[in-house]
């Protein structure tokens, strides 16, 4: 039976306030608590852990942005405004715990409205697969441009905030409406040969990002504002978590049907527009909120890796249905965990559908220092997809895993797989190299615990309506 967002915030709360009276308890940190404690500290946690579970993608991608433009920490390094193109397929070195995907290139950027809408052109593709996803900060996704939405044709698209009127200015060919003042655009571009990454780079260099004032004067010049908000930490508040999701609550301001919601997270300090340092607050709400800021994220974790609220087939979960559209049911549990937490967005079913694998086909979860594995896909069993599926591999942290050959998945673009003689497809997932044959469909796998992200870009509708039936992953003999 599925059960809502508000059903499990209830069992939260049924949990935080069934300790009889007088026993003591253990808290989060160590520390003997008692029922008799602060009722303030009780509801601080309650409202807490519904507030970790509501804002965790704002604090996510204030993060990750702070990450990636002011003080940036990996590959990824611009402006506001600006696209960042990644040069080679995601790796192991890309520590961004979001499942990145090693068989699409990608090309990302985080515009900023204050200044006035801004230009995306996007060109015509041909037979190569391009996708451009519009992300809003609380992860859900707004727009798509790219080869299913406007036939492979070039054009130049005007993203407008919340308070634009009017149609399409003359030269743009359609309006992308953002629901906040800020968000990430996220552009994926297939290639047929891992070696040869030329036509993917072509399209790359001609994707542009410039403010429509700029663009209307032919202005090229280069962007250079780097100032975001910056997410606050443990050095520098007692509740990073919540002072970080102030900040962005403050700059992106949840829709008004969430005001109820909001209320209850304003009598303990959380909301936009409150305080970032909490020194206001008496030291039970304080309390509270320390033991929910730890609990909530570690809830959320435990919701991802049971795949979430979702049809499971031979252990593989498939994405929910309604990823990319959480708010709409306010489903903010599958938005915060299995859509932003073991990714950062998710894709709307009829672009891309994804399986999720933590677990083998005896319910056991996956090790590389325990076991070897087996997947073999039947002839009807391997994934119909217009564009391409693909089988990886990432860590606990969602991450691609280092390995001696650089694979990080396999699928319908690798052209040495062996297939079996009656078409069907088995792939050996293990530490070490397979002998023989067999190390043609390898897939390495770390010495410890990993997961597996099936998926089917352009899917079929056996893919989308969820009736296609995964093989389960096998322990070796």
């Amino acid at each position: 039976m599925r059960r809502s967002f508000w059903h499990c915030l209830s069992v939260l709360a049924l949990v935080a306030c069934s300790t009889p009276a007088g026993r003591t308890v253990e808290t989060t940190q160590g520390m003997p608590a008692t029922a008799t404690e602060d009722w303030r500290e009780t509801w601080a946690y309650i409202t807490g852990m519904q507030a970790v579970v509501y804002g965790y993608p704002a604090v996510k991608n204030a993060t990750a942005r702070y990450g990636m433009i002011e003080r940036p920490t990996g590959q990824t390094d611009m402006p506001l405004n600006t696209f960042f193109h990644s040069r080679r397929a995601s790796d192991h070195t890309d520590k961004l715990h979001s499942s990145v995907i090693p068989d699409l290139l990608y090309s990302g950027a985080w515009f900023d409205l204050s200044g006035g809408p801004v230009v995306i052109t996007v060109p015509g593709s041909g037979d190569t697969y391009l996708n451009v996803q519009f992300m809003e900060m609380y992860s859900d996704i707004f727009a798509y441009l790219g080869t299913q939405q406007n036939g492979r044709e070039a054009g130049s698209y005007l993203i407008v905030g919340p308070g634009w009127e009017g149609g399409p200015p003359e030269g743009i060919a359609g309006l992308v409406r953002s629901p906040g003042p800020v968000g990430f655009v996220l552009m994926r571009v297939g290639f047929s040969d891992r070696r040869n990454l030329d036509d993917a780079h072509r399209l790359q260099d001609a994707t542009k990002l410039v403010r429509f004032a700029k663009w209307k004067t032919g202005d090229e010049t280069a962007e250079t504002a780097r100032d975001v908000i910056d997410p606050a930490t443990p050095a520098n508040s007692p509740l990073p978590f919540f002072a970080t999701l102030n900040r962005a609550m403050t700059e992106s301001p949840p829709p008004t049907a969430d005001t109820p919601l909001l209320s209850q997270f304003a009598s303990v300090g959380i909301g936009p527009g409150k305080s970032d340092d909490f020194s206001s607050l008496d030291v039970a709400t304080k309390r509270g909120l320390q033991r929910a800021m730890v609990d909530g994220q570690a809830f959320l974790k435990k919701v991802s890796i049971a795949g979430g609220d979702t049809k499971i087939v031979n252990n593989w979960a498939y994405g929910q249905m309604n990823w990319g559209r959480t708010a709409t049911t306010h489903d903010y549990l599958t938005r915060s965990a299995t859509q932003s937490l073991s990714g950062m967005m998710e894709h709307w079913v009829e672009e891309v559908v994804k399986l999720r694998a933590h677990r083998d086909g005896d319910g056991q979860l996956l090790d590389g220092s325990k076991a070897t594995y087996k997947i073999r896909f039947s002839r009807e069993q391997i994934p119909v997809a217009r564009a391409f599926w693909s089988l990886a591999v990432y860590n606990d942290e969602y991450d691609l895993v280092e390995n001696p050959i650089g694979r990080y998945s396999v699928g319908s673009i690798d052209k040495d797989l062996k297939f079996d003689p009656d078409g069907g497809l088995t792939l050996h997932l293990q530490a070490d190299r397979p002998e023989g044959e067999a190390g043609a469909n390898w897939l390495p796998v770390p010495r410890g615990p990993f997961n597996l992200f099936l998926r089917a870009y352009l899917p079929g509708q056996d893919l989308i309506d969820q009736s296609y039936v995964p093989p389960p992953v096998r322990r070796a003999p």
